[in-house]
């Protein structure tokens, strides 16, 4: 009896020593990786504003080809989220929680049967050669014997992390060399006055009908005493190479009814591919290719009709290499 007490009484110190270092250890884990990837902070950062393309550089999705995987939410940005059912690395979500343009990326993550909610971030540093990548894990508040197991989160992910921002770094480097700057966005509704029209397909003269479009909307605001809320634009709606049908427009911010050709017109909001083409509208073509291009790299769908907005105004500046346009597409 006296044995069985003094080894009663030895598991009841050693128990008491363990709560009380598990109660010592730290409440938060943290763990980091970093690279350096020869590409500016915005190349990156189209990587990861959306999770179309996660699966080609994960270090994750390689252990289980027969993984299934759910995208909802957001195209891009807060709000979008992966999530995934595997007999190999479990179920789970991520969600894109936190941006800074071209700055940082934050996901939450959340596990099935895992009662706490880590975050991992991408901090985007601009280097000398290109961008620094930092990696983050982050879990806060971790309670009981999880403690314990936070202790070796950096051995238990560590290489996973590694290996990921190494696929990362090859397929951001391997991205298309695009003579126009792009980037994604997303566009706010807006609503505009606008006069509808088709011809064929022949760059003067759409110049000629657009021209007179844009007068004749001109006149019927200042008549009005109409103010537009932004550069001219044009709205394809039907964008062959035989044929176009187009909206000529300005972006108004009062619900104006329009007049005989001119009606008020609404432009949904939702991520689109925005592109700066520079120089004559002969370039346009070539913004178009690269919007496709683009696109299809990083798995997006165009959808709806693709707009130009006229920076330039060319009846003031007739100088055709500092012509500014933006042409937006929408994608899903």
């Amino acid at each position: 009896m006296k044995a069985i007490k003094i080894v009663g009484i030895i598991l009841m110190i050693l128990a008491t020593v363990v709560l009380i270092t598990i109660y010592l250890l730290p409440d938060n884990a943290h763990m980091e990786r970093k690279i350096l990837i020869e590409s500016q902070p915005e190349a990156v950062y189209t990587e990861l504003i959306s999770f179309r393309t996660f699966n080609e550089w994960s270090p994750w999705a390689t252990k289980d080809p027969m993984a299934e995987y759910l995208w909802d939410g957001p195209v891009i940005g807060v709000g979008a989220r992966i999530s995934w059912k595997s007999t190999v690395v479990g179920n789970g979500s991520m969600q894109i929680v936190e941006v800074m343009e071209n700055r940082k990326v934050v996901n939450l993550m959340k596990f099935d049967e895992y009662e706490s909610d880590p975050t991992a971030a991408f901090i985007l540093n601009p280097v000398a050669g290109g961008t620094e990548v930092v990696w983050t894990y982050d879990e806060f508040d971790v309670q009981g014997l999880a403690k314990i197991f936070m202790l070796g989160i950096d051995g238990f992910l560590g290489e996973d992390y590694e290996q990921g921002l190494l696929a990362l770094k090859e397929r951001v480097e391997s991205a298309p060399d695009f003579q126009f700057p792009m980037n994604l966005r997303t566009i706010a509704p807006f609503q505009y006055l606008g006069i509808r029209d088709s011809t064929v397909n022949d760059p003067a003269l759409v110049s000629t009908m657009m021209a007179q479009n844009y007068g004749e909307l001109v006149t019927y605001m200042s008549i009005r005493g109409v103010e537009a809320t932004g550069n001219p634009l044009a709205v394809f709606t039907d964008f062959g190479y035989a044929d176009l049908s187009f909206v000529c427009g300005y972006p108004v911010a009062d619900p104006l009814s329009g007049s005989g050709r001119i009606e008020l017109f609404r432009q949904e909001g939702g991520p689109a591919i925005v592109l700066n083409c520079q120089g004559g509208y002969e370039n346009l073509d070539k913004g178009y290719d690269q919007i496709m291009e683009f696109a299809a790299f990083y798995n997006y769908d165009l959808v709806d009709n693709p707009w130009e907005e006229y920076i330039t105004d060319p009846e003031t500046n007739p100088d055709t290499a500092t012509w500014t346009t933006n042409i937006y597409y929408p994608v899903q």
